[in-house]
């Protein structure tokens, strides 16, 4: 049968929530913000031209129609994410009973647009608002109520990624500018929380171990060339991880604090590669100009001392000459150039290293020291700031 429009007899379709969530099955697409929900779809309208007498056909109660011989009601989900479709439920046999009610119980796939916000990706919770309605029925035609049936959520299977925290429900009636009759909305809300155990391990453990890469160059020896290995292969790591979020998360207007988190270890890794190579270059250049004066004293005196180079600077003190020997030094310097100076067994020529030359070293390789301790402590602040704000 058709259901004309110009017909005053209200049809009442009621719609089961718990009907809904029997055997329901949901997961979401992160690229196409879209979240689908798998269940059955309760359909239970009355149909005042389908009704008969019992006694007069054999009793017969209730008979099995294909749902394409009935009329149904054309409720479908708003905003939904299948532009090229909007088909919902599956071909599946309708009910009709002797009192004229009419029960179809499709099974049903629903994927509807849902506004992602992944800034806490991957410990995100989202919220996804689903709503139904007639398309071209309004509210004296078709009368939408949710069903006070048993609640049966205990039925609802589990997801893998995804934790259904809340799922609520409203009608409601909304008046459009183009009818003067209102149309029945029935909304359902789910809250959605990220099963976030395996991105734990997957993405935290290694970020601990990236902070400990970036701080480790700052403790190796300055003269260490390993230094520029190691933050090189940091480097690396940490590309290979953007290129992984790359994958897994969408290209979106506000991306992850964890992506931000990941960016800024390459570039303080970047710095520190740049770091690694001027003090390397400042250590084991033999220099000819002594340390400024005035960067001398001061690593040498208690801002040295706090920085943890007392050693160092305890060997330098040790070596310096005596000022009534200075005049002396130079005159030895001279003469043990000239006198220290002979062939190897391979014909290379091999130059003694005079103290005066060697206390010079000492005090750039003190200065490569200091540029060690102090970028350490500041990257420590800024990793432990990017810590709590991105991950924590």
């Amino acid at each position: 049968m058709t259901n004309l429009p110009g017909r005053r007899n209200t049809l009442i379709l009621r719609w089961s929530n718990s009907t809904l969530l029997c055997f329901m099955s949901m997961w979401q697409n992160d690229f196409k913000s879209t979240v689908t929900v798998n269940g059955w779809a309760t359909h239970m309208w009355t149909d005042e031209k389908l009704k008969w007498d019992p006694a007069k056909y054999g009793n017969v109660k209730h008979i099995h129609v294909g749902s394409h011989e009935v009329w149904q009601p054309d409720i479908l989900l708003y905003h939904s994410g299948t532009a090229g479709t909007v088909e919902h439920y599956g071909d599946t046999a309708c009910i009709i009973f002797s009192t004229g009610q009419v029960l179809w119980v499709p099974p049903a796939q629903f994927i509807g647009l849902c506004e992602l916000d992944l800034r806490l990706w991957p410990f995100d919770t989202q919220v996804c608002n689903m709503t139904f309605g007639s398309w071209t029925y309004h509210g004296e035609q078709i009368d939408m109520r949710l069903s006070e049936t048993e609640n049966m959520e205990h039925m609802y299977v589990k997801n893998a990624e995804w934790k259904l925290m809340d799922l609520s429900k409203s009608r409601e009636a909304v008046m459009y500018s183009c009818c003067p009759e209102p149309y029945i909305n029935l909304n359902f809300k789910m809250t959605l929380k990220r099963n976030s155990a395996l991105y734990c391990s997957v993405l935290l453990m290694p970020a601990a171990a990236i902070v400990f890469l970036v701080l480790v160059t700052f403790w190796l020896p300055p003269q260490s060339e390993m230094k520029i290995s190691v933050a090189a292969c940091t480097i690396l790591i940490i590309a290979v991880f953007l290129g992984f979020l790359g994958f897994k998360v969408p290209l979106t207007a506000t991306p992850p604090l964890i992506v931000y988190f990941y960016s800024g270890c390459l570039c303080l890794e970047t710095i520190s590669l740049i770091l690694s190579i001027v003090v390397i270059n400042m250590s084991k250049r033999v220099y000819c100009k002594p340390l400024p004066r005035n960067i001398r004293l001061c690593l040498l005196s208690w801002p040295g001392k706090l920085l943890g180079l007392s050693d160092l600077i305890s060997v330098i003190e040790s070596r310096r000459p005596m000022p009534s020997q200075e005049l002396r030094g130079k005159l030895t310097e001279e003469s043990t150039t000239n006198s220290t100076s002979n062939i190897s067994d391979d014909g290379d020529r091999q130059n003694i290293i005079s103290p005066t030359k060697n206390t010079t070293q000492l005090e750039w390789i003190l200065a490569g020291t200091a540029i060690d301790r102090i970028a350490f402590a500041l990257f420590c602040l800024i990793l432990a700031t990017m810590a709590i704000v991105c991950i924590g």
